[in-house]
């Protein structure tokens, strides 16, 4: 791992080849005795950028494996509801906290050109080398797709386009452009498409899901992965809040421990809980204190 980082993410993972593998597993390895290691999807809908920001220095002094950041670029009813940009709000979080480390959960790649998108993360990478994680998805708000005038395809062609878009960032990012980020940045694709699995076995370095598909998706993935020859993809498991649930309300909010444990029985390799308030941070807080 880059030497900004907390000595508690330092390591690298045995026998790993890959240095994208160790970039990911590299975090966990001493928080993983204790269990599951766990992350942070922090909302980026309702937050002015400093709000944000602030919230994300607090998560920064816990144990957590890294915030990852919500896309997208308007919200639903009131306009005045702030919504912050992704990439922008990755870049400013990197920069702020050095020992943060932060990934894009996920990218919509039919909003934004594949070469930008690498571009951008190239970018983002020498900022901050070795603390971030692009993650990449086929887009699933028709809504917002039909408010910008961006075209909002059946689910086969968002995939296909999803498969360009690690295409051109491998190529970019792993080829002579500069900056060229070193060590390279780990990819992550989302989805519990069969298409989606596909393409995070034979392509991607770590895959992500929410609870509901994962037991499937995992199978899927790891089968995947051995008829491609291909280590697995490191598996993440999402815990989504509804709009109206609270974290203290959620399963991870209720028994951390256990709910941690039986997510490794099921095969994932972390965890991200979804935080939408200050009071969630807050809870969050004190649910680590207590796991240490």
């Amino acid at each position: 791992m880059d030497r900004a980082h907390r000595p508690h993410d330092r390591c690298i993972t045995e026998g790993s080849g890959d240095p994208r593998r160790t970039l990911i597993s590299g975090a966990h390895a001493v928080t993983e005795r204790r269990h599951l290691p766990v992350s942070v999807a922090l909302g980026s809908v309702g937050l002015t950028a400093p709000d944000w920001l602030v919230l994300a220095g607090t998560l920064a002094e816990l144990p957590i494996e890294r915030v990852w950041v919500w896309d997208h670029l308007i919200g639903r009813g009131d306009p005045a509801t702030p919504v912050l940009e992704a990439l922008t709000l990755a870049a400013a979080a990197l920069a702020t906290y050095p020992t943060l480390n932060v990934g894009t959960l996920v990218l919509d790649v039919t909003k934004r050109h594949p070469a930008l998108v690498a571009k951008s993360v190239a970018t983002i990478a020498s900022i901050a080398p070795g603390r971030f994680m692009l993650g990449l998805g086929a887009g699933g708000d028709a809504a917002e797709h039909a408010a910008l005038k961006i075209p909002f395809g059946p689910v086969d062609a968002r995939i296909a386009i999803l498969a360009d878009t690690v295409a051109v960032c491998r190529s970019m990012l792993e080829g002579d452009a500069s900056p060229r980020p070193n060590p390279p940045v780990p990819i992550l694709v989302a989805g519990d498409h069969p298409a989606s699995i596909a393409l995070a076995a034979r392509s991607a370095d770590a895959w992500v899901a929410p609870v509901a598909t994962f037991d499937a998706g995992v199978a899927a993935v790891r089968e995947r992965a051995a008829q491609a020859q291909r280590r697995t993809p490191h598996c993440y498991v999402l815990q989504e809040l509804k709009r109206s649930e609270s974290l203290a309300a959620s399963p991870f909010g209720l028994d951390p421990a256990g709910y941690l444990a039986n997510l490794r029985e099921r095969g994932a390799d972390a965890a991200i809980v979804t935080l939408r308030s200050r009071a969630d941070l807050t809870d969050f807080a004190a649910l680590m204190e207590h796991l240490r």
